[in-house]
């Protein structure tokens, strides 16, 4: 007799199954055991055919279904039914990362889905790639917007401990962890990442000069180091996204607008539908004070401030059904250059205040 047994799922994780024949518990019967490590066995006795004898057989042929996986999938379609990337709009998801898409080419169609989703993008250049060219790559790509993060192709190495082995995976899953779990006014910059063993750089005892990164922060790539400014452990070296823009380069700057905005969007709905009067103006703007004291209050923003009275709505514009608020927020700015100027010397002269004694 021949018995052919297939898995219902065609991973590699199939290749672990074993299926283990013996004879039935009744006579003339069949017993078949499907084993997979660190599961409970499944038992089919007293299969109805001739008592077969006893053999373990190993499965064989799966695959971890990654050979037409490409990042032009990653990205997939806009069209119904959206398909890849695309799938997630109108989810609200602030952070997206298509885990190793690599394909610079791919860049600009994550770039429009974050600005047009209110999306932070986090990508990633290929792994082993060098200054140079993730440089020139990320220029002719033309990538220079704060609604992407781009991460240098310095991938990272982790205990794999379902598999016992030291995988190299890219560093999209740490940075999108950490800024998922900071409030939107943070930065990933200096903040520990956990669970990495080391970089591909980090891996063969070498560390960045100044003169690397300085050119990865002036062409507006991130990277994971070790060490960063707060000591030897890994973590963002810049917290920036690709533009070029001083002001807006920022991580902060990316999540608190799209924050503010989402947050805006959901919460001013309750306004639709309503006659547009002094007292509904009154207490749209006291809705939105009150949204900003409260980040005030958090240590979120510096200030701000809201218009919404009959100088931004005049007649001729509320007749036609549109009411508008004018709205300033200010940032608090992330510490990027911590400068301490020194004088020292026994000459030195401490005009404010005593000198320290010494012990």
């Amino acid at each position: 007799m021949t018995l052919t047994l297939t898995a219902r799922y065609t991973g590699t994780t199939g290749n672990t199954l074993k299926a283990i024949v013996a004879a039935g518990s009744a006579a003339s019967s069949t017993k078949v055991t499907i084993a997979l490590p660190g599961q409970v066995p499944e038992v089919f006795d007293n299969i109805g055919t001739a008592a077969e004898s006893a053999s373990a057989n190993s499965f064989a042929s799966g695959t971890d279904g990654a050979a037409t996986i490409t990042s032009a999938v990653l990205v997939g379609l806009d069209t119904i039914p959206r398909k890849g990337m695309y799938a997630l709009r109108g989810t609200g998801a602030s952070i997206v990362m298509l885990a190793d898409a690599d394909d610079s080419t791919q860049w600009t169609g994550q770039v429009a889905y974050g600005l047009s989703e209110g999306s932070y993008m986090i990508m990633t250049g290929p792994a082993g790639d060098t200054i140079s060219n993730a440089v020139s790559a990320k220029a002719t790509a033309g990538i220079d917007n704060y609604a992407a993060k781009l991460l240098f192709g310095d991938w990272v190495y982790i205990n794999d401990n379902v598999n016992n082995v030291v995988r190299l995976v890219s560093p999209q899953g740490f940075v999108a962890g950490v800024l998922a779990n900071l409030s939107p006014e943070q930065s990933s910059l200096n903040k520990q990442l956990l669970g990495i063993v080391g970089t591909q750089k980090s891996y063969v005892n070498q560390q960045y000069s100044n003169a690397e990164l300085q050119t990865l922060g002036a062409a507006g790539i991130d990277v994971i180091t070790n060490p960063v400014p707060g000591g030897k452990y890994f973590g963002a070296r810049f917290g920036h996204n690709t533009s070029s823009n001083a002001v807006v380069h920022g991580d902060n700057y990316t999540r608190m607008t799209n924050y503010i905005a989402s947050t805006l969007n959901a919460g001013m709905g309750i306004y639709i539908g309503r006659l547009i009067s002094p007292t509904e103006m009154r207490q749209a703007q006291a809705t939105l004070d009150g949204f900003f004291q409260n980040m005030f209050q958090q240590n979120m923003i510096q200030g701000w401030k809201v218009v919404l009275d009959a100088t931004n709505n005049p007649q001729s514009r509320t007749a036609l059904g549109y009411q508008q608020a004018d709205v300033k927020v200010r940032y608090l700015a992330i510490n990027e250059f911590f400068l301490v100027n020194v004088e020292g010397g026994q000459s030195v002269v401490l005009r404010n205040g005593s000198p320290t004694p010494a012990v």
